[in-house]
C-alpha cells in the first residue's frame, strides 16, 4: 500500500469430482430427448412402411381388377353385339365403367391412409 503494485494471485478453476455414470434410474435430459427422438423415428418409419404397403396393395388390386374387366370385355361376345345409344356395350363400359372403379380404389386408399395416420398419432401419444 505504500506505492507497491498489488497483483492478485492467478485464477484457479476449482471443479468437483467427475462421476463416471449417472446413478441408476436417473436420466440426463439430453439422453431422454435422444431416446424420445429415436422412438419417434421408429414410429415414423413404421408409418411410412404402412403407407407404402397400402399403396402397393391398392395398385396391385387396381391393376388386377382392370385386367380382369378387360379380359371379360374381350371374351364376352354379347357385349359387342348389344348397343346402348348406338354405342356397343363394351365401348361404353370401357369409356365410363372404369371411373367407378377408380373412385372405389381412391376411397379405399384414402380411408386406409387415414387409419394408418390415426394409429401413428395414437402410438406417438398425440390424439
Amino acid at each position: 500500500m505504500s506505492g507497491r503494485d498489488v497483483t492478485p494471485p492467478p485464477r484457479r478453476r476449482i471443479t468437483g469430482p467427475r462421476s463416471r455414470a449417472p446413478a441408476p434410474g436417473i436420466r440426463r435430459p439430453a439422453e431422454a430427448q435422444a431416446t424420445s427422438r429415436d422412438v419417434g423415428a421408429i414410429y415414423l418409419r413404421s408409418l411410412i412402411r404402412a403407407q407404402l404397403r397400402l399403396a402397393v396393395a391398392c395398385c396391385i388390386g387396381f391393376v388386377l381388377t382392370l385386367t380382369s374387366v378387360a379380359v371379360i370385355l374381350a371374351t364376352v361376345p354379347t357385349l359387342h353385339e348389344s348397343y346402348v345409344f348406338g354405342v356397343p356395350w363394351s365401348w361404353a363400359l370401357q369409356a365410363y365403367g372404369m371411373y367407378p372403379l377408380i373412385l372405389a380404389f381412391a376411397v379405399i386408399y384414402a380411408r386406409g391412409a387415414a387409419r394408418n395416420e390415426q394409429r401413428y398419432r395414437l402410438l406417438e401419444g398425440r390424439q
